[in-house]
């Protein structure tokens, strides 16, 4: 049983070490599991069969297992979603950085037909059409 609560904390740990710990979800869920795991024993260790309170703790510790699952995966959607967003946004960037080096590009080819046309008109000192 001890195994049951190591591992969900583990899968919790691991999986929701992403989250700021104060109000996450998968936090509160854990604190809430290890009371009401702790509440299932018996309160002195002679209880009327030894072991009847384990059947109720493998069943909460798949209840909770349940809980946090769907709490990753709802936590997973909203990353989803934001990195959706910011691809969109980088898509956005890449574009207008597309625009910036066609325009900059149409300007050097235009510095450059200024220079070869001003090259042209001008002709070095002592030289004559003759």
């Amino acid at each position: 049983m001890k195994k049951m609560v190591f591992l969900v904390g583990l899968c919790v740990v691991l999986f929701g070490g992403g989250q700021v710990l104060a109000g996450d979800p998968l936090e509160e869920l854990l604190e809430e599991f290890n009371k009401q795991y702790e509440a299932i024993k018996p309160p002195s260790q002679f209880s009327s069969v030894g072991s009847d309170y384990k059947l109720g703790q493998a069943a909460l510790g798949t209840l909770y297992t349940t809980k946090a699952i769907g709490l990753l995966y709802k936590q997973n959607r909203e990353i989803l979603e934001k990195y959706n967003e910011m691809l969109r946004k980088y898509d956005k960037v890449i574009e207008q950085n597309r625009e910036i080096i066609k325009i900059l590009s149409q300007i050097a080819k235009n510095q450059e037909r200024l220079r070869a046309s001003d090259n042209s008109e001008s002709r070095p000192e002592g030289w004559s059409d003759q």
